[in-house]
């Protein structure tokens, strides 16, 4: 399954616009696609009943709960599998996946916790490609666009220049650097 990412990268808000399209524009029956991801859900709630430790299992399942929109279920499967695995702990893309939901649960601001789980994904691998997005995101909704610059310059050395994301990515960036010549340096 893919992961959706907000593209835009122009801001945070663009998150909350992809979940809103994903969860209103559904149809009342199911498609065949959902019918099989409940039973994949089933199966992930089944092997955590049998084996509540099964912490691969549990990510799963809160990446589930987070694309079907149960932000609040996804955010405690993803604390329970880091704080119950050091190996997951050691997963940057995990810390990533907690920020999202969490940013999601605030109606797609990653304002607070969220900023922090990304600045941890960084120490731990700092071209991570999706830590680099959302943090970028980050920094527009605070109004840091050099920090925005920065993060974004990054992401795109990182992706390949046949990259469908290069090109929003160049919209954002461009926007960024001129918003940035007009930006006061933060006070100390």
């Amino acid at each position: 399954m893919k992961r959706a990412r907000a593209l835009g990268l122009v801001a945070a808000a663009l998150v909350l616009t992809a979940g809103a399209v994903f969860l209103y524009g559904r149809q009342a029956e199911p498609a065949a696609e959902e019918i099989g991801a409940d039973a994949s859900y089933g199966v992930l709630e089944r092997q955590l009943q049998r084996n509540p430790r099964d912490v691969r299992a549990r990510v799963l399942k809160a990446r589930a709960d987070s694309q079907a929109g149960r932000h609040d279920m996804a955010v405690a499967g993803y604390r329970r599998a880091l704080d119950e695995s050091p190996k997951v702990a050691r997963d940057p893309g995990v810390w990533v996946e907690l920020a999202e939901a969490l940013a999601l649960q605030q109606g797609g601001r990653l304002a607070g916790e969220p900023i922090a789980l990304l600045d941890k994904a960084l120490a731990m691998n700092p071209d991570h490609t999706g830590a680099l997005d959302l943090a970028g995101s980050a920094a527009w909704e605070t109004g840091d666009f050099p920090g925005a610059v920065r993060h974004w310059q990054r992401l795109a050395g990182l992706l390949k220049p046949d990259d469908p994301r290069q090109a929003e990515l160049g919209k954002a960036l461009a926007e960024a650097e001129r918003r940035s010549r007009f930006t006061l340096p933060p006070s100390r």
